[in-house]
């Protein structure tokens, strides 16, 4: 049986890269509610659903091996598809952060592990992260280099709320002792990472469609 043309190849790669972008905001949304509810049974739910991403990827490079070996792509076309491999392992790591967080409301658990004072940081970095992730599988699907473009402002939220997390941890009446300021310094540094790789997302996508990068276009 011959492959798919190549335009449907290229049409279902940024579908299962957008799908691949919505399960992890799905689980780092989880990840996120169990972290602040202290909800073993969730971050559970967010381990085991971290195989789905897998899949995913597996899907990806699959497809776009396929589309490499039987239509040999060139220019708009090779960037597409090199882009999608590359943007698949991106957002399977952002997967692998969602379940990192996971594993920290796993690893503390009967105890919470955030002190009540942060709770309110992290429910804004997890929607913010959130919101990011689900914009770049906006972006994936639809290729909208405008829109793709905007997630470089929108992480800017997140670098502020990383950073103030970080002045909260440096001073010096720090009442938690060494253990949870370890555990929130990882946790923090685990959704700006998220963040950092829906960006990525977006750029790469840029850059498959217009052969530039962000920064060099005139929007």
């Amino acid at each position: 049986m011959p492959p798919p043309p190549l335009p449907q190849q290229l049409v279902e790669l940024s579908e299962l890269i957008g799908r691949m972008c919505t399960a992890a905001a799905g689980a780092l949304n989880r990840a996120t509610a169990a972290l602040l509810e202290s909800r073993e049974r969730l971050a559970v739910q967010v381990v085991a659903g971290d195989e789905v991403i897998d899949l995913l990827r597996a899907q990806v490079e699959e497809l776009a091996g396929d589309a490499l070996l039987f239509h040999s792509p060139v220019a708009g076309d090779l960037r597409a598809v090199v882009s999608a491999i590359r943007t698949a392992g991106d957002v399977e790591r952002m997967g692998d952060l969602a379940l990192h967080v996971a594993e920290v409301v796993r690893m503390r658990h009967p105890e919470p592990a955030l002190p009540p004072e942060v709770r309110p940081a992290f429910a804004e970095m997890g929607k913010v992260a959130v919101h990011l992730a689900l914009k770049a599988a906006e972006v994936a699907r639809t290729r909208n280099v405008v829109l793709a473009a905007e997630l470089d402002t929108d992480d800017d939220a997140m670098d502020v709320l990383h950073r103030e997390m970080m002045e909260v941890l440096m001073d010096e009446r720090w009442p938690h002792g060494v253990r949870t300021a370890v555990d929130v310094t990882l946790l923090a540094r685990y959704y700006e990472r998220f963040a950092d790789h829906a960006v990525v997302v977006a750029r790469e996508t840029v850059y498959a469609v217009t052969g530039q990068e962000p920064d060099a276009l005139p929007i």
